[in-house]
């Protein structure tokens, strides 16, 4: 009985703590492979074009992205057209449907924002070498796909959680939590309709919500690489 009742703990404490649990090192690995990281850092530039739907309004909009951090979005609406550049240290903005015609230099929470979107291979790799704190936070049901959750936290204390399919590990969800103007803001962004470039799987659709609320989709149509970028589009947009 004694020998029957060792057994029984030693199965239940196997049953309570998996052999094959996933660290955070497997997962990123497994990620990485799932979207063509090895091909990824090859991609020296890279242009996306598609469209912004926000409020029932379609706005053709591209994106263009260069190595080191460097990052121009703009996009046309009724003649109108929106620019933001960012160079790796300076960024400018041009919003005509605020009225803003010339170009303003960016608030240091705007080029924050737009540093972590400049960066080509994402904000998990090589997350060490960036100075960002990274923790597997276990497995959580992302509307019923199970999903392996990393935290990730900056130097400035913004914090971002990404949520990679269990299955696919690709990533399907990210909540982020920035400080602007010393509060926080949080968003919920959903990332689906995946495309194959060249070996790279890369999101066809992103919709971001802001307090449960959709507050704009992006479909991306036509995504380019290792394209030749002038460094002077990254610049301070001209007239």
């Amino acid at each position: 009985m004694k020998n029957t009742l060792k057994i029984l703990s030693v199965l239940l404490l196997i049953s309570a703590n998996p052999i094959q649990s996933q660290s955070l090192d497997d997962v990123l690995k497994q990620h990485f492979s799932a979207i063509g990281q090895d091909k990824l850092l090859k991609v020296n530039t890279q242009r996306a074009a598609g469209k912004i739907i926000q409020n029932g309004v379609e706005i053709p909009f591209s994106q263009l992205a260069k190595r080191p951090d460097k990052v121009r979005v703009e996009g046309t609406f009724q003649a109108l057209t929106f620019v933001q550049t960012f160079n790796g240290k300076e960024g400018w903005s041009v919003n005509p449907f605020a009225g803003v015609t010339d170009p303003q230099p960016m608030s240091e929470d705007a080029l924050k924002s737009m540093k972590y979107q400049a960066d080509i291979d994402g904000m998990l790799w090589n997350w060490k070498e960036k100075g960002y704190t990274v923790t597997l936070d276990g497995k959580e049901d992302m509307e019923g796909t199970s999903c392996y959750k990393i935290k990730l936290i900056t130097k400035d204390d913004d914090s971002f959680v990404f949520y990679i399919d269990s299955d696919s590990y690709i990533m399907i969800r990210s909540n982020t939590k920035i400080k602007v103007m010393g509060n926080e803001s949080e968003s919920d962004t959903y990332y689906s309709n995946y495309i194959q470039v060249e070996g790279l799987a890369i999101p066809g659709k992103i919709e971001t919500k802001m307090n449960g609320q959709l507050a704009g989709t992006i479909v991306i149509d036509k995504v380019e690489l290792n394209i030749d970028l002038a460094d002077s589009l990254f610049e301070k947009p001209t007239k």
